[in-house]
C-alpha cells in the first residue's frame, strides 16, 4: 500500500511541477508580450506641426512661386490650440472683412475698365 501511495504521491508531484511550470512559462510570455507592446507605443514618433495664418497675397504668392513647380520637399509643422469663442469671432470677423475688401477691389476694377 505504501508503494501505491509513494507512486500516487510521486506522480501528482510530477505533474504539479509541471503545471507549475507551464504556468510559470506562459505568465512570462504574456508579461513578455506586454513589455514589448509597451515599447512598441513608447517608440512611436511624436509630431510637432505650427503654421501661421497667411493673408491672401501671401497665398497667392506662395502658391505662384517657383519652387512649388520643381519637385521640391516642403517641410510642414502644424500648431494648434482650441480657440476660445471671441478668438472664433475675432477670425471669422477678419475673414469677413477681407472677402469683403476683395470684392470691393473685383467691383472697383469692374467700373474702372467698364
Amino acid at each position: 500500500m505504501k508503494n501505491t501511495y509513494n507512486n500516487t504521491f510521486k506522480t501528482g508531484l510530477i505533474l504539479s511541477t509541471a503545471l507549475l511550470t507551464g504556468a510559470l512559462a506562459i505568465t512570462a510570455a504574456f508579461t513578455q508580450g506586454k513589455a514589448e507592446a509597451s515599447q512598441n507605443v513608447a517608440s512611436i514618433a511624436s509630431v510637432t506641426i505650427s503654421a501661421k495664418r497667411m493673408t491672401a497675397e501671401q497665398k497667392l504668392a506662395y502658391d505662384t512661386a517657383d519652387n512649388l513647380a520643381q519637385n521640391v520637399t516642403h517641410t510642414v509643422l502644424i500648431s494648434a490650440k482650441r480657440l476660445t469663442a471671441q478668438e472664433k469671432l475675432a477670425i471669422d470677423m477678419e475673414d469677413q472683412i477681407e472677402r469683403q475688401q476683395l470684392a470691393e477691389k473685383a467691383a472697383s476694377r469692374k467700373h474702372v475698365q467698364g
